[in-house]
């Protein structure tokens, strides 16, 4: 599993796959029972980023080529999960895999659709979900990755109406992430995407020219090095240097030669760290 991925999750019948499959485009068994879903289906989604559509016109490249992130759907998660309700072990294991979790919260009140507690309540079902992968954790004996560690994001399921102000108090006096969307409609999921990434601790940097423009994914802290190594694994054991400039300064300028005239390139080594934005060019042995 890589770095990039992150596991929906959640009790049944939120719209975890009804999330999955319009985010991703992936066609997904969607019912109104628990544990449609056995095996977790895997998406990836191109992280929206307009400084990649701009460097793309600046450089006149013939492609781009996107960030992206994998989404996988996992089943849904009951009471007593954590000693194997509901297939809950093999369903945990899928959640230990990724990277990190996003939790899809029922705000809406249809009666239509089942609930598995036979109620709606956002507050007790974050907490239901809290409780099974600390249990898990506790009995884990293998020292195997802890689920409770995970960077966790909500996405809160509902119009705005159902999304009721305690549930915003508890989610923010936690500082836990969210967005809120309402999955029975058209939506737009670039901000989902984005806090994703965000929630991943990653970031962007860019490579750019008549071929091709690219944003690259790092972990937020990662080395130049480390970063040309995500271009080509030779590059982080040749590295020499590193051109750099933020995109927003390469663009002011409007191209390369003009940064370098402007003195707005600068040469890094081996110890930067690259920032989110910066576009690099290496140089390697």
């Amino acid at each position: 599993m890589s770095k990039l991925s992150i596991g929906i999750v959640g009790l049944p019948n939120v719209g975890k796959s009804t999330l999955f499959q319009k985010l991703t485009g992936i066609d997904v068994t969607i019912a109104n029972y628990p544990f449609a879903t056995i095996d977790p289906n895997v998406g990836i989604v191109p992280v929206p980023d307009e400084r990649l559509e701009k460097l793309a016109v600046l450089s006149k490249s013939e492609k781009k080529i996107p960030a992206i992130i994998e989404f996988y759907d996992i089943a849904g998660l009951v009471k007593g999960a954590s000693t194997g309700a509901g297939l809950g072990n093999q369903f945990l294991s899928h959640i230990r895999e990724v990277s990190a979790i996003v939790e899809v919260v029922r705000c809406f009140p249809d009666p239509s659709v089942i609930h598995v507690e036979g109620t709606v309540g956002p507050v007790r079902d974050i907490e239901t979900i809290e409780l099974e992968l600390l249990i898990k954790d506790e009995s884990a004996k293998d020292g195997s990755a802890k689920l409770t560690d995970k960077p966790i994001m909500y996405v809160l399921n509902g119009k705005e109406e159902d999304i009721s102000p305690d549930l915003i108090q508890f989610l923010e006096e936690k500082k836990r992430p969210y967005v809120r969307l309402d999955l029975s409609g058209d939506v737009s999921f670039g901000d989902l995407v984005r806090l994703a990434y965000k929630t991943l601790n990653l970031v962007s940097f860019f490579t750019t020219g008549p071929k091709e423009t690219r944003a690259w994914t790092i972990r937020r802290g990662s080395t130049a090095p480390q970063a040309a190594g995500e271009i080509h694994t030779d590059f982080e054991q040749k590295f020499i240097r590193a051109e750099v400039v933020d995109c927003k300064t390469l663009l002011a300028a409007g191209g390369w030669q003009e940064t370098k005239r402007l003195g707005k390139m600068r040469l890094e080594g081996k110890e930067y760290l690259v920032q989110d934005g910066d576009v690099l060019i290496i140089r390697h042995g």
